[in-house]
């Protein structure tokens, strides 16, 4: 069974491509501190996503680690998520089914928000010392990335896992700020390696928990 999880999303609202994606990618199959990681890539659907990732989990026998990324375009620096809300809401772009929900519960009857035990101030400042830009975020919003964040929380609180599991919102790719630059007169973006290695960064200190 897999030990390490990073998830991104498959690109979604015209772009064509995503920066969860290239980092799931860069990172499937990276050994770090002796531990495997499994890249898995998302769709961009209420319907699929959560069952797509149980695909590679074994609730009995969880990974140690499932670091979870998706896009978050007006930000320029790695956002670590500490707190999910009981709430899908995809009002403006729909999701890649075309499925808009308004204000949704994720989960009937669940708490309304549910919080990360892992030491996002930690984190925050470990990637800090080693030039990555970083911010501590109170709110994964309520679209797909935090969908998944909600669950990955419910589910762990359900089955009381000792899995650690972090969100991370990436901002655009330096590669899309090129082709949208037109656009916008500024647009946030990193450099994949940048990403890749935060991530990787974010995993070697949950590592050591």
């Amino acid at each position: 069974m897999n030990e390490v999880i990073v998830t991104g999303f498959e690109p979604y609202g015209g772009f064509d491509e995503n920066p969860s994606m290239k980092v799931a990618m860069a990172m499937d199959g990276k050994i770090i501190n002796e531990k495997r990681v499994k890249g898995v890539i998302l769709p961009v659907s209420f319907k699929k996503a959560f069952q797509v990732l149980m695909q590679y989990i074994n609730p009995e026998k969880p990974p140690q680690i499932i670091c979870s990324t998706g896009l978050d375009p007006f930000i320029s620096a790695l956002k670590i998520e500490k707190i999910a809300l009981n709430i899908k809401d995809f009002q403006g772009i729909p999701d890649n089914d075309g499925e808009r929900p308004a204000g949704e519960p994720i989960i009937p009857g669940a708490p309304l928000a549910l919080q990360t035990d892992i030491p996002v101030e930690k984190i925050y400042s470990e990637l800090i010392a080693n030039d990555i830009p970083a911010m501590v975020s109170y709110h994964a919003g309520t679209h797909l990335c935090n969908y998944i964040f909600y669950n990955l929380l419910y589910i762990k609180q359900k089955y009381n896992w000792r899995t650690k599991i972090c969100f991370t919102h990436l901002p655009f790719l330096v590669s899309q700020y090129a082709k949208i630059s037109h656009i916008r007169t500024f647009t946030p973006s990193l450099p994949l390696d940048t990403m890749v290695k935060g991530i990787s960064i974010i995993i070697k200190v949950l590592n050591i928990l």
